[in-house]
């Protein structure tokens, strides 16, 4: 949950031009506003590869995923060289006023969730298992 003191504060950095991260229900979110554009964008990694990105999990994202986007235009984009996953939105911020804001932060950081257990779910599908003897 987002404490109205935080939204306040967030505000104040964004319209500053400074980026910010916050923290909700485990998902560090970067947040930033452009100005001129009026839009918020904000980000967060869905998924960290070992060295890795498994098919299974590329295919995850290539595909509508099986739970509800709750109203959400979301993309996601993937950094190669990192073996990383994000999910991201980008909107006006005409609309928003603190309590609109906590609700995007909020769903947007229980969207993310969301795809974390569905692609760590998958990833494990791509383990080999060894026997030793």
């Amino acid at each position: 949950m987002v404490v109205q003191k935080t939204i306040q504060l967030l505000l104040n950095q964004l319209v500053e031009g400074n980026p910010v991260k916050i923290s909700i229900d485990g998902s560090d979110l970067m947040i930033r506003y452009f100005n001129p554009e009026s839009k918020i964008l904000i980000s967060t990694s869905i998924y960290q590869g070992d060295n890795y990105i498994p098919g299974s999990v590329r295919h995850c994202i290539n595909h509508k995923a099986p739970f509800s986007q709750m109203n959400m235009l979301t993309y996601i984009s993937v950094d190669e060289k990192e073996f990383r996953i994000k999910l991201n939105y980008a909107g006006h911020e005409d609309f928003l006023s603190k309590e609109n804001l906590t609700l995007l932060l909020e769903e947007f950081g229980s969207l993310a969730e969301k795809w974390r257990l569905y692609l760590d779910e998958h990833d494990k599908r791509d383990l080999i298992y060894v026997r030793v003897k």
